[in-house]
């Protein structure tokens, strides 16, 4: 299980009140007096406009993206909180470029607003928020309060966590921010290894922010896994990905709650599972606050053109000659179910089939949904050059999971006419229908998809491994 129960700190801890007065402003005049200098003399009006105490922002354009996890799609499995995998769509929105500073932070207390944290230690280093050495790295001992706090007096907010999650992952279902391949310490600040004792941490600490140039989510924010957990704005509720709304999610009611707040993104202490784009973690399972930070975001008021950010490198193609004997073809993505047998003497000749992934986001209208698509295509063998147009009758097999939010019944496989009929179904004929899986004869190279419904919406279907 990732998930642990931390230890527990004070109720005073865990909900850190927002002091200005009182004992509150002795505390922020003592440590102004025993620590000149560090303090930045920044005005609000500075911070939120950009100046040296405030953090660059982002811009994460409007539009749809995939929210949640499917266990289908990652080798490292989905939490059942992060369950289903859904459609969701936020409005454009800024986020910070790296997570808040100690010196960021420290401007808030000079100002009298923000309570110093809750300790100036971190995990290795006894002075950490009080050392000028650390100025440029995360402020950590904050609780949910002190982030609010913080991010409203520079003029922004906690980021939703439909907001995080899109800004971490952009709209490619990838599984850490920086694209598919899997963490280590060259890219991420984390605990490598799976279990004690073989693993270790690659640093222990936190790092200055932005140290990890490759860990950078599609729209150009750094460092959104790893480092330090960081605090979103919503409430936690174990099962609010199965009813959240579709328009701007902002997370459950107070009162259908406990009263914690959300954290993602992992930390220096989680290990590879916990520092993808999907984790969730409840406020009280992370009591560790020399792990938690947070950075803030603001709606957009105007529609600045994204600076381009490279993909994930994709899977790759699978391809197989097959002849009279037959022979089946799989995508080659980790855990993906056989999609394409041929029975022995089904084919008159030797064919080069090549089964790809392709990703056509939007493209079936009212059946929203993400990259679950493939490609068929075939060419004759010795030649190899030229594309067929047409096929003997070939089997397709597409296999699906019956569980979480995928509603079987509603499935049906379809083929995309390139001549303008959109996705039809009359270019296969459907041979065989069970909970788990269809199977369709099909004579057309092309892109195929498995539509149907879910608890909530229409998206394409993603596969199971069966084997």
């Amino acid at each position: 299980m990732r998930k642990r129960r931390a230890w527990m700190a004070s109720s005073q801890q865990r909900r850190g009140v927002l002091f200005l007065g009182g004992m509150g402003l002795v505390l922020v005049m003592l440590l102004q007096a025993v620590l000149p200098g560090l303090s930045s003399s920044l005005p609000r009006s500075e911070v939120a406009a950009g100046g040296s105490g405030a953090s660059e922002m982002v811009y994460v354009p409007e539009g749809p993206f995939m929210m949640g996890c499917s266990d289908d799609l990652y080798a490292q499995g989905c939490d059942g909180d992060t369950h289903p995998i859904h459609g969701v769509y936020v409005d454009a929105f800024y986020i910070d470029k790296t997570e808040v500073t100690n010196a960021q932070y420290r401007a808030c207390v000079a100002a009298g607003v923000c309570p110093p944290p809750l300790a100036v230690n971190s995990n290795r280093r006894p002075h950490y928020y009080d050392n000028p050495a650390f100025n440029d790295f995360p402020v950590i001992n904050v609780d949910w309060n002190r982030a609010n706090t913080y991010c409203h007096w520079v003029g922004k907010r906690l980021p939703t966590e439909a907001e995080w999650e899109k800004a971490a992952r952009g709209t490619d279902l990838r599984e850490y921010p920086w694209g598919n391949t899997p963490p280590s310490c060259d890219i991420v600040n984390f605990t490598a290894g799976t279990a004690w004792p073989n693993e270790h941490p690659c640093v222990e600490d936190t790092v200055r922010v932005g140290s990890y140039p490759r860990n950078v989510s599609p729209y150009g924010a750094l460092d959104m896994a790893g480092n330090v957990s960081e605090w979103v704005s919503d409430f936690y509720l174990k099962p609010y990905y199965q009813n959240s709304p579709y328009w701007n999610p902002k997370g459950p009611p107070a009162e259908e709650t406990k009263g914690e707040h959300l954290l993602r993104g992992g930390s220096w202490h989680e290990k590879a599972r916990s520092v993808t784009t999907v984790v969730r973690l409840d406020e009280s399972e992370t009591y560790h606050y020399l792990q938690i930070g947070f950075r803030c975001a603001k709606s957009a008021t105007t529609t600045p053109t994204p600076t381009p950010t490279p993909t994930p490198t994709p899977y790759p193609s699978a391809a197989r000659t097959i002849g009279p004997e037959g022979g089946a073809v799989w995508t080659v993505r980790p855990g993906h179910l056989e999609l394409l047998t041929i029975g022995p003497g089904q084919l008159t000749r030797t064919l080069v089939i090549t089964l790809s992934q392709e990703k056509k986001p939007n493209a079936q209208g009212d059946l929203l949904g993400q990259g679950s698509f493939f490609t068929l295509a075939a060419q004759e063998v010795p030649s190899g050059t030229a594309a067929l147009t047409s096929l003997p009758p070939l089997t397709i097999t597409v296999g699906y999971t019956d569980h979480g939010a995928v509603i079987s019944r509603t499935l049906s496989l379809y083929y995309f006419d390139p001549d303008g009929g959109g996705w039809v179904t009359d270019a296969l004929t459907l041979t065989t229908w069970t909970p788990s899986y269809v199977q369709a004869q099909v004579q057309r190279p092309g892109l195929y998809a498995l539509l149907g419904q879910t608890i909530r919406l229409y998206l394409p279907t993603v596969w199971r491994s069966e084997r």
